[in-house]
């Protein structure tokens, strides 16, 4: 897992249709390791590739982690997505840490 992450974080990916080809090859989107997944999901919000945002919600949805969920809700605020972050924050809210609440509550906030 650690090649395919470092692989997609350094990855210049520019466009939906490299992230297409990018996933068909390696079936990224359908990976179970959250590591993965993460640099997946934060490059496909970073360009709007919302064929991945079902993806994204069922992440957000049951990934509780900070680390992970942050990350997220802070590309989604700053590619312009916020509706959409508060929509998934709504339904994924009750079952995060307080911890993680505090922080996405003081993100969301005011947006």
């Amino acid at each position: 897992y650690q090649e395919k992450v470092y692989f997609l974080n350094e990855i210049e990916v520019n466009n939906i249709d490299q992230l297409k080809e990018l996933d068909k090859a390696f079936s990224i989107s359908s990976t179970n390791n959250n590591e993965v997944l993460f640099s997946w999901l934060m490059r496909s919000v970073k360009i709007k590739y919302t064929a991945s945002y079902p993806r994204l919600e069922e992440f957000l949805t049951t990934v509780g982690r900070r680390k992970f969920v942050a990350p997220l809700y802070e590309e989604l605020v700053a590619t312009e997505q916020t509706p959409l972050a508060k929509e998934i924050y709504a339904k994924a809210r009750p079952s995060y840490h307080a911890v993680t609440t505090e922080t996405i509550d003081k993100l969301l906030k005011n947006k």
